[in-house]
């Protein structure tokens, strides 16, 4: 085979592979592989109030020598984008304090930083894009997504969250 046959023959089957690809994730058994399915983000409302003790509840991360974890329950929001957004505090075994407002895509298994509190105000990053949430019983997000927020990739209802989170359910292994 010649130098330009390989070249055109490779390309071919580089564009054919690439021809089963979409840009927004996996394809499902009931959609078309043809289809590109647009997400759009809802627009993003972020608390009036920061979080307050009474409302806080704490989920156990495996690595508690870092410190605590916990999830504003009051704040709680399911969009109809399928993003769950709420407020984590994170207190440090020194007891420092900090306080995001953050959303989290179980469709994709994303997690995006919205605002950090600071002087008791919300503030925006200038970059917050979606980043990928590990599988880790050691990483805050993790366990939260995986855990508490979501059922598979579908997001659980508010309440059923809060259920979670206040009774988990034990580990017998």
């Amino acid at each position: 085979m010649h130098a330009k046959q390989f070249v055109r023959v490779a390309s071919a089957v580089v564009v054919a592979a690439l021809a089963g690809c979409t840009i927004n994730g996996p394809v499902r058994e009931w959609q078309d592989p043809n289809e590109i399915v647009k997400w759009d983000e809802a627009d993003v409302v972020l608390p009036t109030t920061m979080p307050v003790e009474a409302d806080l509840i704490e989920f156990d991360v495996r690595r508690r020598g870092q410190g605590s974890f916990f999830v504003d329950g009051a704040h709680i929001e399911i969009g109809k984008d399928g993003v769950t957004r709420l407020p984590l505090v994170t207190r440090s075994t020194r007891g420092a304090v900090s306080v995001t407002y953050e959303g989290f895509r179980c469709a994709t298994g994303e997690n995006r930083l919205y605002a950090i509190a600071v002087e008791g105000e919300w503030s925006a990053p200038k970059v917050n894009p979606w980043r990928p949430v590990g599988n880790s019983s050691f990483e805050p997000k993790s366990v939260l997504m995986q855990d508490f927020l979501c059922n598979g990739t579908t997001p659980l209802q508010a309440r059923d969250v809060i259920q979670k989170l206040r009774f988990p359910p034990t580990d017998w292994r």
